[in-house]
Order: C-alpha cells, then structure tokens, then sequence
C-alpha cells in the first residue's frame, strides 16, 4: 500500500485538495499587471506539464474582485465549485454558484465576479493551444 503522500505513478498523479488548494500547486498571478482585472490568482492542476491538449485551471476571486472582460477564439468551459459569482456574457450578467457550468463560445465577450463576502473560485477547462484574449 502507497504512503498518502506517494501521489504519481508514471504521468498519472492525484492532486490532493484541501481548503481549496491543491498539493504542490502555486498561485500564479492571473496576468501580468494591469488595470483591467482585481484580486484574481490562477492555479494551474493539470495540462502543460503532462503534455496534454487541454489545461485544467482554478482560478479564485477575492470579494469584489473581477476578472477582465475579454474575447479569444477559443472556448472553454468554467464549474464553481466556490462562494457565488457572476458572469457576463456579451452585455448580460447571470448568477452563478457551485455546480453551474458556464460554456463559453469562441469570441464571445466574458467576464467573472466575485459576489459576497467571500472568494469565488472556479474550475476552467480549455484547450492548451489556444489564442491570446483581447481585453475589451
């Protein structure tokens, strides 16, 4: 029987999760510095290190924190699974909260937010080659 800590096999691995972090996972910065988004950190799960042709990201928003509104070609798809949220979609903002999957179309305008008194975090499943977003 494995030790709990033993959590790769080959590039198979488990990443541990408590109090919405992962083992082994830094925040990043959500992108470089501007005035466009706020309170934003991104934590990478899997995808560019094993080579795979999609990433799994989290991303959390500190209360009244947001993230900035953009396009980009590719789509992806976003699961709270923390605290509530909004998105906007085009000119439209719909609530959002643990278990909602939030499709993202290519090009279409989006943004999240943080809503309340505490972090809003989501899962973000995107293709690993993909286009740079343009800030609107």
């Amino acid at each position: 029987m494995k030790e709990p800590n033993e959590n790769v096999v080959g590039q198979s691995k488990v990443l541990r999760f408590r109090d919405f972090r992962w083992q082994g996972v830094e925040a990043r910065r959500y992108k470089d510095p501007n005035d466009q988004w706020r309170e934003v950190t991104r934590h990478p799960l899997v995808g560019i290190d094993e080579g795979a042709p999609f990433e799994v990201r989290y991303f959390e928003i500190a209360p009244a924190g947001y993230t900035t509104y953009e396009r980009h070609e590719h789509e992806h798809v976003v699961v709270p699974i923390r605290g509530r949220g909004a998105v906007r979609l085009g000119d439209r903002w719909e609530a959002v909260s643990f278990g909602d999957v939030i499709y993202v179309a290519p090009d279409d305008p989006h943004q999240f937010r943080a809503v309340g008194d505490e972090p809003f975090g989501f899962l973000c499943v995107v293709a690993a080659d993909r286009d740079p977003p343009v800030p609107l």
